[in-house]
C-alpha cells in the first residue's frame, strides 16, 4: 500500500490570505482587489493552489502606512 506524503507545511514566515487580511483589517477579497491594484504586496505562489505572503513584506507595508490608517 502506497502511503500518501502529508503536504508540507509552510515556513511559519509566510501567511495565508486569512492572516494578511485579518492583520489588516480588511476582507479577503479586498486584499486580493488591493493585490491586482498593486497596493499590498504581492503573494508568493508556492504550488498552482497555494499561495502566502512573506511577513515581511506585510510588515514593510503596515509601516509605510501613515498613522491614522494602521490596524495595529
Amino acid at each position: 500500500m502506497l502511503s500518501r506524503r502529508p503536504d508540507p507545511e509552510p515556513p511559519p514566515d509566510l501567511l495565508t490570505a486569512k492572516e494578511v487580511a485579518h492583520r489588516l483589517s480588511i476582507a479577503v477579497r479586498t486584499l486580493h482587489r488591493l493585490v491586482r491594484a498593486g497596493v499590498v504586496p504581492a503573494p508568493v505562489r508556492l504550488t498552482r493552489k497555494i499561495i502566502r505572503w512573506r511577513v515581511i513584506d506585510i510588515d514593510r507595508y503596515l509601516k509605510g502606512l501613515p498613522p491614522e490608517e494602521q490596524a495595529c
